[in-house]
């Protein structure tokens, strides 16, 4: 019975890590836009500026005219599974700046300054990523710390 009870806690917790999906900043804004809260005030956006993502990943992708320089054309903030090499690329028109995170409410900054840097412009919470299990640090020490209390629980019978 003890096991079968684990068994069912264990399932449990496997059920509810993955369905915890990663927050991301979603907008746009443009050059004529009169609103730019998107580009320079996310927090007036509220909750209607934040989204539950089931993707991988939250980008910026900043479009910048080459003259006048810096003048912003687009940018939008989203939530995708696939992404571009960050950087910047020029054509003879736009300045266009890629940047793309893994950490909730990671993109909001202005997308100019890479992750890489010290001066990274992505937000506090940019980071550089590498492979791992995908569970949490909270989630990983409730669900080491159930499991030892099931075996305990069955070494017990």
């Amino acid at each position: 019975m003890r096991f079968t009870l684990c068994l069912l806690v264990a399932l449990l917790l496997a059920v509810v890590d993955k369905s915890a999906g990663l927050k991301c900043y979603t907008c746009s804004a443009t050059e004529n836009d009169s609103d730019t809260s998107c580009d320079d005030d996310l927090d007036s956006l509220g909750k209607t500026g934040i989204t539950d993502c089931d993707k991988k990943f939250c980008t910026i992708v900043r479009l910048d005219y080459i003259d006048p320089k810096g003048k912003l054309a687009s940018l939008s903030r989203n939530c995708v599974d696939k992404v571009p090499a960050d950087g910047i690329t020029e054509d003879s028109t736009y300045r266009t700046y890629q940047r793309s995170c893994k950490t909730d409410l990671c993109n909001s900054g202005s997308g100019k300054s890479d992750s890489n840097s010290g001066t990274s412009d992505l937000g506090d919470k940019s980071t550089i990523y590498a492979p791992g299990t995908g569970i949490s640090a909270a989630n990983s020490i409730v669900a080491g710390a159930l499991s030892a209390i099931c075996v305990i629980l069955v070494l017990l019978n």
